[in-house]
This record gives C-alpha cells, structure tokens and sequence, in this order.
C-alpha cells in the first residue's frame, strides 16, 4: 500500500489528462478490497479523469462475478453504478484529438489461476467500428484492456506463470491493429513492465505493459510503476515512467 500511494502521489503531480487502471485493483474481488480502490481512486473519479478496466482479480470468486461487484462498487468511471450493464467496450475522450477505446478481457473460470481472458465477438465487433469512427474524425485512437496481446522475447523468472492465462482471441485484435489506425494499446497483468511493436496499419503498433503499481520486486521490471504517456492525433508521442522506490 505504501508502494501504490506513492505511485498515486506522483501521478497527482503530473499535469495528466487522465488515469488509465488497467485492471486488478484487488487480489480476490472481495467487496473491502472494491471499496478501498474507489477510496484512492476518488480524486480521479471526482475529477472525471478516471476509466478503471476489470482484470482476471477482479473476478476472481463466482460471487464477484455474479454479483457485478466490480461495476457496482466502482464501475469504469471509478463511481459505482447503481444499476450494473455492460459499458464496454467504452469509448472516452481524452483530449480533443484522442480516444480512449476501453476493452473489457476479464472472464470467471472455475479455476481463476488458470482461465484466459476473452473479449468475444460481439465486444471486438463494436471496438472494430468505435476505432474507424474515430479515425474518421482524424482522431488518434488507444486501446486499452486488462490481458496481453502477445508474450514478451525477454522474461523474467517470476513472470512465466502467467502464459496460462493469456487472452484467446488475441489473435483477432492483432488483426484488428493490422487493418486499423491504432495509436497504441495499453495492459496489464503480466506484473512487469515491457514493450511489443507489432505490426499496424501503415506503422507499428506499440503495445504497452506498465506492470504493476503496487507489488514489489526485486527484479528490475517488476518494481511497482505507472507510466505516463504523452499523446496527440499524430499518435504515441512519448513515454516515461514513474518508479516507486522500495
């Protein structure tokens, strides 16, 4: 927690335009872990700067799932929502020349350390025309979702259980970035920071894992960051990030 707070305290220093969660704000979906997220997560939501992702976590007991925990207690917005629907996939207004496209990949299995994330057909369908009537306005366009797209050439030991739980129609959305403009695509859930250039409409695609803002690690890019982009209609400008120190 105090990893994360300095992460939050940072971030507030930063003259952002938004906060991008992309999922696991909790460990097992319980409803004190939600309502401690929404707590931190406050100044954002307030503001109207905040879009939360659900992540595999999230969704981690049948009672979560069942119950819409996720968007009841916090919801894409960081607000709860009284009356939970499906809001994804979710388009967002980040400034006057980008959009946020917000994918929701997380999926309950009978057993959560191995099930894969998914995004279906239908949800891949609307993103598909949500990223072309975008690029129609001239607008650079960021997809983001909790599940990696592909595995990183170079791993670290403590990170290679997650291939169990990959996202299976990946293979669509790698697609989806070859035949349209993608300014660049945002996810978690491998727990350490990395970079994939994949192969896009005109010019790679950067797909970007920041790793987690609050566990620690001895290795180097597993230490618990956030990572701050700076975007504009011409796409993915540049990135830094913010470290918290142990």
């Amino acid at each position: 927690m105090k990893l994360l707070k300095k992460i939050l305290q940072a971030l507030e220093a930063e003259p952002l335009d938004h906060l991008v969660v992309t999922g696991d704000v909790t460990l097992s979906g319980e409803a004190s872990e939600f309502e401690r997220a929404a707590e931190l997560l406050a100044p954002w939501a307030e503001a109207g700067k905040l879009t939360v992702l659900p992540g595999n976590h999230d969704l981690w007991s049948w009672e979560a799932a069942a119950s819409w925990r996720f968007l009841r207690l916090l919801g894409a917005d960081g607000r709860g929502m009284k009356k939970p629907f499906a809001v994804f996939p979710l388009a967002v207004e980040l400034s006057p020349e980008v959009t946020l496209v917000a994918l929701d990949s997380a999926r309950h299995g009978e057993d959560p350390r191995t099930t894969p994330g998914a995004l279906g057909s239908e949800q891949l369908a609307a993103a598909r025309e949500l990223v072309r009537g975008a690029a129609k306005q001239g607008r650079a366009v960021v997809l983001a979702l909790h599940h990696h797209l592909v595995i990183p050439p170079e791993r670290v030991p403590s990170d290679l259980a997650l291939q169990r739980m990959p996202l299976a129609d990946a293979y669509q959305l790698v697609r989806m970035l070859s035949e349209l403009p993608v300014a660049a695509v945002l996810h978690g859930h491998r727990h350490t920071h990395f970079r994939v250039d994949l192969p896009g409409a005109g010019q790679p695609t950067p797909v970007l894992c920041a790793g987690s803002a609050s566990r620690a690690a001895d290795e180097p890019v597993r230490r618990p960051r956030a990572l701050v982009y700076e975007l504009d209609r011409s796409g993915l400008r540049a990135v830094n990030a913010i470290v918290a120190a142990a």
